[in-house]
């Protein structure tokens, strides 16, 4: 009775009006939309891009990856730029974010 009671005070104030099972509801349904978003786009990559992925989310650097590919550091670099646009990733941390919080589905 309180939270109708809310509403109608909000609504007629001019303000909008949000319960709280319904902010959970959106929240919920955007993170869902976010988390297929993002395997979608990892659907995308190559496998050599996936386990270059993988390898950043492992916090290793370029030449790591590289030595550990056995391919060089341009080539490293280049995966990286691809993954970016592939995953329309942009900043300087956002591949790195993006590696670790996805790690668990590149394995």
């Amino acid at each position: 009775m309180a939270e109708i009671v809310s509403c109608i005070r909000a609504v007629t104030q001019g303000k909008h009006y949000t319960s709280a099972a319904l902010t959970s509801y959106l929240l919920s349904r955007a993170r869902r939309g976010a988390a297929s978003a993002a395997k979608q786009g990892l659907e995308d990559l190559t496998p050599t891009e996936r386990r270059v992925l993988k390898l950043i989310a492992e916090y290793k650097t370029s030449r790591e990856i590289a030595e550990e590919l056995f391919v060089s550091y341009h080539t490293i670099e280049t995966h990286r730029r691809n993954i970016c646009e592939k995953l329309d990733l942009h900043g300087s941390h956002a591949l790195i974010k993006f590696a670790l919080a996805n790690a668990t589905e590149l394995r």
